[in-house]
């Protein structure tokens, strides 16, 4: 894998370890889910279908990296690199982004607002005056608004493509 998708990774890895531990775990994972769903007052059943899909993504692919424990950056990223090789992982990766749309989405138009992706980028706990240049990245039509498509393809392209793209920037600015 290239050094590009090397700092995605890290830059994924430092957005969802919430608690700053320096290791991954199913505790972070939960927290991402509640605060997505507190920060977009998301609906009770579309708050526990968000969390069942992110603490399954911990339980189903995560868990077994650390046996069960938490997962520090090197580990991740060798893990994911193995991931991201496999057939199923583009399922697995994209299934929590239509969740991530709905909380987003918070006057649920089914379009993302350059407003609404800046509380996305509070949601991870970034300054939400960076998410202007990420959200024009991934607007690929160019209509100032991000479709349910359009924001699933630039999730998923900046864990699968090991290449240079504007979706590179989905999680904020790389660090």
């Amino acid at each position: 894998m290239s050094d590009l998708w090397v700092q995605k990774m890290k830059t994924y890895f430092n957005r969802i370890d919430f608690d700053k531990d320096g290791a991954i775990t199913r505790k972070d994972f939960e927290g991402m889910a509640e605060r997505f769903a507190k920060e977009s007052e998301m609906k009770a059943e579309h708050a526990k279908v968000l969390m069942d899909s992110l603490t399954g993504v911990w339980d189903k692919f995560l868990s077994n990296v650390a046996g069960g424990k938490g997962i520090d950056q090197d580990t991740f990223i060798s893990s994911m690199k193995g991931q991201v090789k496999d057939p199923k992982a583009k399922e697995v990766v994209e299934g929590p982004l239509p969740l991530f749309f709905r909380a987003v989405d918070t006057n649920e138009d089914n379009m993302i607002s350059k407003d609404e992706y800046g509380i996305f980028f509070q949601m991870l706990g970034l300054d939400p005056k960076m998410a202007p240049a990420s959200f024009e990245a991934i607007d690929t039509n160019n209509d100032g608004l991000l479709s349910m498509e359009e924001f699933v393809t630039a999730g998923s392209d900046f864990f699968m493509n090991d290449g240079d793209s504007a979706n590179k920037v989905f999680w904020g600015p790389l660090v």
